[in-house]
């Protein structure tokens, strides 16, 4: 249980920074130019990637150091926000790139 909880934070750690860095334009900032798309699309992108981020540490880490919470109702409904957000973002992105507005 350790090692997968100290492997699923670090994942999550991870796609939260990636995410942080994509909507800062900090040291992404060569990722937005190689590949073209719009300021809108990035952010979006990064959205995504900090709820998936929150997402694997609430599913992958707290659920398993706090079994019980993640049957209580608010805890459940936090957890299928956060995922929303996350889902919601990919795919306007994908309508984005497939459409191509805002490129």
């Amino acid at each position: 249980m350790t090692l997968m909880t100290s492997i699923a934070t670090a994942w999550a750690i991870a796609m939260v920074v990636f995410g942080l860095s994509v909507i800062a334009q900090t040291p992404a900032g060569w990722l937005r130019r190689s590949f073209g798309l719009s300021e809108v699309t990035w952010n979006l992108l990064g959205l995504a990637s900090i709820a998936g981020g929150q997402f694997v540490f609430m599913f992958m880490v707290a659920d398993r150091l706090c079994p019980k919470a993640g049957r209580l109702p608010g805890i459940w409904m936090s957890e299928l926000a956060i995922a929303g957000v996350g889902l919601f973002a990919l795919v306007s992105v994908g309508l984005l790139v497939l459409t191509g507005l805002f490129l």
